[in-house]
């Protein structure tokens, strides 16, 4: 049998009764070492047995050392400490049951993106932003596309509108900034936008 199976919380460390925390936490993972299955040290000193509980022992001793309030009372009740000695800085945890941590309540549902009516087009654009308050400069911070082409999409300026593969990209920003179903009015706009080319 070896020591370490009896005596106090410091003696089956292998420390001193002033040992700092960091000494406690060293100790520890030696013992651990020292203890575990494939230590060779102890190979022929222990059965796994012995292992086992000389590695609980090594465990017990160090949960009570490395709390202080543990190690106050235990340093008390052994005679380290005089009765009566200050108790660690940090205050102790209230007594009572542990308080229930209450999850956030989850966040307000965006209202669903709307749909206008036909035709949509630059004039109904405008008028939708700015009823709800948007400046073109906030679409464009947003979505990276310059005002001056925002400015052309609702000014009905076709001409000068990008390729129909970008306006669409362009409309379906310009939707999602503005609160507006993206894919829906996108294809409204660029409909509107074929017919008024094939009359031309």
């Amino acid at each position: 049998m070896v020591a370490v199976l009896v005596g106090n919380h410091y003696e089956v460390l292998g420390i001193d009764a002033r040992a700092t925390p960091e000494q406690v936490e060293r100790a520890y993972r030696f013992c651990l070492e020292m203890y575990g299955d494939a230590s060779v040290a102890i190979y022929s000193l222990l059965d796994p047995d012995e292992q086992r509980r000389a590695r609980s022992r090594v465990q017990e001793a160090y949960e009570v050392l490395r709390d202080p309030f543990r190690r106050h009372d235990y340093d008390a009740s052994q005679g380290f400490t005089r009765p009566g000695a200050p108790m660690p800085s940090l205050p102790r945890p209230a007594a009572g049951p542990v308080p229930v941590r209450v999850p956030p309540p989850p966040p307000p549902r965006l209202a669903a993106p709307q749909v206008l009516e036909p035709p949509v087009d630059g004039a109904a654009l405008r008028r939708f932003r700015e009823q709800r308050g948007i400046s073109l400069k906030d679409i464009a911070a947003r979505s990276k596309i310059g005002v001056r082409y925002l400015e052309y999409i609702e000014a009905d300026r076709h001409a000068l509108l990008p390729a129909p593969v970008y306006l669409r990209g362009f409309l379906q920003e310009y939707a999602r900034a503005t609160g507006l179903e993206p894919q829906r009015t996108a294809e409204a706009y660029m409909s509107r936008l074929r017919r008024a080319s094939e009359r031309q």
